[in-house]
């Protein structure tokens, strides 16, 4: 099951490279969902994957602070 999902995250960083912007956010979904299957597992998660669950959590905090009044 960990090599099942560790081939999917590789699957999934080849669509998210050639993916539209909707396309990509649905993408990200599926990585974060196995990274967290994968640490469920005790197994560690790619280094690409976490930068890339960071930077959507890094993106989703900075659009919160843009709708701020000031």
């Amino acid at each position: 099951m960990i090599e099942d999902l560790k081939t999917r995250l590789n699957e999934l960083k080849a669509e998210i490279e050639t993916a539209s912007d909707d396309e990509r956010d649905s993408l990200m979904e599926h990585v974060e969902q196995a990274a967290l299957a994968l640490e469920a597992q005790g197994a560690s998660v790619p280094g690409w994957a976490k930068a890339l669950i960071a930077s959507r959590v890094d993106e989703n905090v900075e659009d919160m602070f843009d709708n701020m009044p000031v």
